[in-house]
C-alpha cells in the first residue's frame, strides 16, 4: 500500500512539473508572427519538383527552438507566438525537407510580425514586412523630431518626437530612409519621420521598432504618391549561397531592408 502511495505521489509530481514546463513556453515572449504564403502549384527543389500546399503540408518553425512550429493552412496563412527578440530564423519544410529559410533581426519584446512570403524558385522570398507593437502598448508616431537629447552607436539615443520621448535602441530599432538603412545620427532636429513601437512600462517613453525618415513623396503635407507603406519596388533578389539563380522579383518597400542585408540590389538583374 505505501509503494503504491508513493507510485501516485511521483507521478502527480511529475504531471505538476510538465505542466509548468508548457506553461512557461507560453510566457516566455510576447512576438508575434503572422505569415502568409503565396505558391504556384509546384516549386524546384534539390532532387526534383516538389508539391505544395495542394498535397503535403508545409511546416514553420523556430530554428533556434523548434517547438515553436505550425502548419501551413490551405489558404497559406500561419501564425507563430512567443518568438525570442533580438533574432531569430524561420524554416519552412515539406515531408521533411527544407524549402527555405528566413532570418529576421532586430526584433523587440511586445512586437506583431506582419509578412507575406512567396514559394519561387526553390526558395522562400519575403514579399512584405510590417511591424507594429502588439495591445495597447502599441503605438506609431509621425512628425518633426523637436529634440535630440542624446545620440549612441552602442547605447540608448533618446529623441523627442511629436512631443513624445523615444528611444532607439541597437538590435531593436530600425532606422531606415527609403531603402537604405541608416544609424541614429541621422536621426536629426526638423527631419520629419514615422515612428512605431510600444509604450515601455510605466511610463509615457516609447521605445522606437522603427523609425523612418520621411521622403517627399512621404510627407503627408505633400500632393501626390501612393502611401509609403504601399510602394512596390523592383530589385534583383540574390538567393544566399546560390547567386546563380539571381531573379527580379517586385516587393513591398517594407521588405527591402531583409533584402539588402543578404546583398540584393535595387533595379532589375
Amino acid at each position: 500500500m505505501r509503494n503504491s502511495f508513493v507510485a501516485l505521489v511521483t507521478a502527480a509530481a511529475m504531471l505538476l512539473l510538465h505542466g509548468c514546463g508548457s506553461d512557461s513556453r507560453g510566457t516566455a515572449g510576447e512576438v508575434v508572427l503572422i505569415g502568409k504564403l503565396q505558391t504556384t502549384t509546384t516549386a524546384a527543389a534539390a532532387g526534383g519538383m516538389v508539391p505544395v500546399l495542394d498535397t503535403d503540408p508545409i511546416m514553420v518553425s523556430v530554428q533556434e527552438d523548434p517547438g515553436i512550429n505550425t502548419e501551413v493552412a490551405a489558404d497559406g496563412s500561419f501564425t507563430l507566438r512567443g518568438l525570442p527578440a533580438g533574432a531569430f530564423t524561420l524554416v519552412f519544410k515539406q515531408s521533411d525537407v527544407v524549402i527555405g529559410t528566413m532570418t529576421f533581426a532586430e526584433v523587440a519584446i511586445n512586437q506583431q510580425i506582419t509578412i507575406t512570403v512567396e514559394l519561387t524558385g526553390g526558395e522562400i522570398v519575403l514579399v512584405d514586412e510590417d511591424r507594429r507593437g502588439i495591445g495597447h502598448a502599441g503605438i506609431e508616431l509621425e512628425g518633426l523630431v523637436q529634440n535630440v537629447i542624446t545620440v549612441s552607436l552602442t547605447g540608448d539615443s533618446r529623441f523627442v518626437i511629436a512631443g513624445r520621448n523615444v528611444i532607439a535602441r541597437p538590435g531593436v530599432t530600425a532606422i531606415r530612409k527609403g531603402t537604405t538603412r541608416l544609424t541614429v545620427e541621422a536621426v536629426t532636429v526638423g527631419t520629419r519621420v514615422h515612428v512605431k513601437g510600444a509604450v515601455v512600462a510605466d511610463s509615457t517613453d516609447v521605445l522606437a521598432h522603427e523609425i523612418k525618415i520621411q521622403e517627399e513623396e512621404d510627407d503627408p503635407t505633400q500632393p501626390g504618391g501612393p502611401p509609403p507603406e504601399d510602394r512596390k519596388i523592383t530589385i534583383c533578389h540574390i538567393p544566399p549561397g546560390n547567386p546563380s539563380r539571381k531573379q527580379t522579383i517586385s516587393i513591398s518597400i517594407s521588405a527591402w531592408p531583409a533584402h539588402q542585408a543578404h546583398g540584393d540590389t535595387e533595379g532589375p538583374c
